[in-house]
């Protein structure tokens, strides 16, 4: 039986294979073993780690293993080796040629293990590209480019190499409340300490309104609420309140409900929302009576 083995095992010895026919079986079981050994290792590691991206980095180590195995089995047969140890060898020129082919893929490439790797940006973020050029929800991140969904409900592709060189305004990136403004207009002869204490106590009272106030400036009693006066318009006085809220979405929302209830309030305490309007007055004219 020992011989027999023996026998099996030189076949294709220095021919075909690098090591003997058993023994080329024994490694190539042991190469597949370690890298499914491997391969599960490192998906515990990402999970435990709590990789942003998760799903990239998972798809980017399947093909690495898949790569590095096929790799490892081909240099066991003598005629593959021969093949590879020159590609090898010759793998600078291969890859300026392919770089100059494939420049922008390749750049997409590049820029999207950047964005994932320093994530300037996350799933669910809502970001603005350029000064406005692009405004909306990131929707997914792949290694060519990112899907950013905007207001309108539409989806735009954006390649990475263009994310990775743009100016982005990450807008859920902070730790502080959002900020945004009211503006409210009022007649010349309001009283506008009214004004001010009745759009306060509306803009308090709502339920997603955030009290930026420190503990601190609590205990000194400052204002809740905000309120300058900004500009005299042609029609009337504008006042600007400033509204505090946990997101964007939110404080969109929330404006509008506050139009509507300031409306309602200033109606029920008298004091006027001016809008442009014209008085015309006709002149008669008097038609002198001919003296003849």
């Amino acid at each position: 039986m020992d011989q027999f083995i023996e026998q099996l095992n030189q076949w294709g010895k220095d021919s075909i294979l690098q090591y003997g026919l058993v023994d080329t079986i024994v490694i190539i079981v042991l190469i597949l073993l370690t890298a499914v050994i491997i391969s599960k290792l490192l998906t515990r590691l990402m999970i435990r780690q709590n990789f942003r991206n998760l799903p990239i980095w998972l798809k980017l180590k399947k093909y690495v293993m898949i790569i590095i195995t096929i790799y490892s089995i081909l240099t066991l047969f003598i005629p593959a080796k021969t093949i590879l140890s020159p590609l090898l060898a010759s793998g600078g020129i291969v890859a300026v040629v392919i770089g100059l082919a494939a420049q922008e893929t390749v750049g997409n490439l590049i820029s999207g293990f950047m964005i994932i790797t320093f994530r300037p940006f996350h799933i669910g973020d809502l970001i603005r590209v350029n000064n406005g050029e692009y405004v909306g929800t990131v929707v997914e991140i792949t290694v060519r480019h990112t899907i950013i969904e905007t207001f309108e409900n539409t989806r735009v592709i954006v390649p990475n190499s263009q994310m990775n060189t743009s100016v982005l305004e990450n807008i859920s990136d902070i730790s502080t409340a959002k900020a945004d403004f009211l503006y409210v207009s009022v007649a010349y002869d309001t009283d506008l300490e009214k004004a001010i204490r009745v759009l306060q106590d509306v803009i308090a009272a709502h339920p997603d309104y955030v009290d930026p106030r420190s503990e601190e400036e609590k205990q000194q009693n400052k204002e809740k609420v905000i309120v300058r006066v900004t500009d005299f318009k042609d029609s009337g006085i504008e006042l600007r309140a400033t509204i505090y809220s946990n997101d964007n979405s939110t404080c969109f929302t929330m404006l509008s409900d506050l139009r509507i209830a300031v409306k309602k309030r200033f109606d029920q305490e008298g004091i006027e929302m001016p809008y442009p309007k014209q008085d015309i007055y006709i002149k008669e004219s008097i038609k002198k009576e001919d003296p003849q």
